[in-house]
């Protein structure tokens, strides 16, 4: 890990501490307290397969046990909307989540040194293509005629910016077969990039120059302009994807390279929080909606409590058990209506636990808005003893898949594991229902058209066709 970020880390919880234990919320000095135990566990930690892992847990547990409770103490503000939480709540909320932060550390020492993962981190010095780059091209083209003939596709993608002019909020509205068919144009960019890329690929490792590069860099920075309502999360991850690609493709140049993806990538990510926050979809332009908005209808503790679980989250969590039972039923409900296709034949009258979660937090008015977290969800299903079960999971397939990507030499499966791995590690403190809803969603589309592609290009092999 980064020294500097070490350092400062460290510096800022110590900080910190004297603020929070002088406080109105006087339990809150335990969490940057136990950040640095959680901390100094992942310092033994040494596996080079999980490095990228190890930091992201790290910055979460740092956001959530020293930025949260300092923000709360700032702005003396532990309320989540209007949901009226007792202190006792709030306290037990500290505890859960210092003690869940622990634990998860020390599962990842142990993660780290099981002779399940080996140490050694592979290197990697040919990549392939595994499907069949004509099918590749023949699909995308397919369905890039689709889209140019589908109002009703296109008016739920933007390009850069989110249009202001667009009915409704994107896929969030949108009817399930155009939610598929914006899947298949999202699948088809990425495919057209691999391909591009790894054709590039074949010149660059025989003459190391950049140009080679960008035309396969101008196919990744449309993949990640390309805006499906407002959830930021697709951007993200796709802009993993094309790092992670670009890095191991055009790695003598991947430092400019980089430069750009990461730029174009935080220009979209800041318009797309811009139009999130201050509701722009209200307004005819961006900047009608900056003007009418101030800093103080911003709610920013709520905001970083309800992104990152803060304790008042967990502390909902704990509320829900007085009007719900946390039933193996209801469990089972959430977590099979979750799988991507079993969801089209189940019951959707019946509320999965995050609605009930929302409606409990908004009186009724809506049932999405906050996550529950894997603290929270293991409280209402697994009891006090066993509540970190959850975040045990998420730790061990998310390290899975971070090592999986490490030795692999296919294009699409680091491509795909990259966007599967972002989905796991930035929600590791999430309950399991979101992650099994996206992760099934990509494995079953993203196969409709891989795994022919494979098929294919293992046949002309055969027959001596390729």
């Amino acid at each position: 890990m980064n020294k500097f970020y070490n350092v400062t880390s460290y510096v800022i919880a110590i900080l910190i501490f004297p603020c929070l234990i002088f406080g109105d919320k006087p339990l809150l000095f335990l969490a940057p307290i136990c950040y640095g135990v959680g901390k100094l566990l992942l310092s033994f930690s040494n596996n080079a397969n999980f490095k990228f892992s190890k930091i992201v847990y790290d910055v979460l547990g740092f956001l959530r046990l020293v930025i949260i409770p300092a923000m709360i103490a700032l702005f003396n503000d532990s309320i989540i909307d209007n949901l009226p939480l007792g202190q006792t709540y709030f306290n037990e909320a500290v505890l859960y989540m210092c003690v869940e932060f622990i634990i998860g550390s020390l599962f990842i020492l142990i993660l780290s040194r099981t002779r399940l993962f080996k140490q050694k981190v592979v290197t990697r010095n040919n990549f392939k293509l595994s499907g069949s780059p004509i099918y590749y091209i023949l699909f995308s083209l397919v369905i890039f005629g689709i889209f140019l003939v589908s109002p009703g596709v296109r008016k739920n993608i933007s390009f850069l910016i989110i249009k202001t002019d667009a009915m409704g909020r994107g896929t969030e509205t949108a009817s399930s077969l155009n939610v598929l068919f914006v899947m298949l144009f999202q699948l088809a960019l990425a495919l057209l990039f691999l391909v591009i890329a790894y054709a590039s690929y074949k010149k660059y490792k025989d003459n190391p120059k950049i140009y080679y590069a960008i035309l396969p860099l101008f196919i990744g920075v449309i993949n990640i302009s390309l805006i499906v309502g407002e959830r930021r999360s697709y951007q993200l991850y796709t802009m993993i994807a094309v790092l992670t690609v670009v890095s191991l493709l055009f790695f003598k140049h991947k430092r400019r390279i980089n430069i750009v993806i990461i730029s174009v990538g935080i220009f979209v990510l800041a318009l797309m929080t811009l139009y999130k926050e201050l509701y722009v979809f209200n307004y005819t332009s961006y900047s009608e909606a900056l003007k009418s908005t101030s800093v103080g209808n911003l709610r920013i503790v709520d905001t970083l409590q309800s992104y990152f679980y803060g304790p008042s989250n967990i502390a909902a969590s704990i509320d829900y058990l007085n009007y719900y039972n946390g039933s193996f039923k209801q469990y089972l409900f959430d977590n099979t209506r979750a799988i991507f296709g079993i969801n089209f034949f189940i019951d959707k009258q019946h509320l999965i636990t995050s609605q009930l979660f929302n409606q409990l937090i908004y009186g009724s008015k809506q049932l999405t808005g906050h996550l529950i977290s894997s603290a929270g969800y293991g409280i209402i299903y697994f009891g006090p003893l066993f509540f970190y079960l959850n975040l045990l999971a998420n730790i061990f397939f998310a390290f899975l898949v971070e090592y999986i990507i490490r030795r692999s030499k296919s294009l699409e499966g680091i491509f795909i594991g990259t966007y599967i791995y972002m989905r796991l590690i930035t929600n590791v403190f999430s309950h399991p229902t979101p992650l099994i809803t996206l992760i099934s969603m990509i494995l079953v589309v993203y196969s409709i058209a891989i795994v022919p592609g494979i098929i294919i290009k293992n046949f002309t092999k055969k027959v001596g066709i390729e």
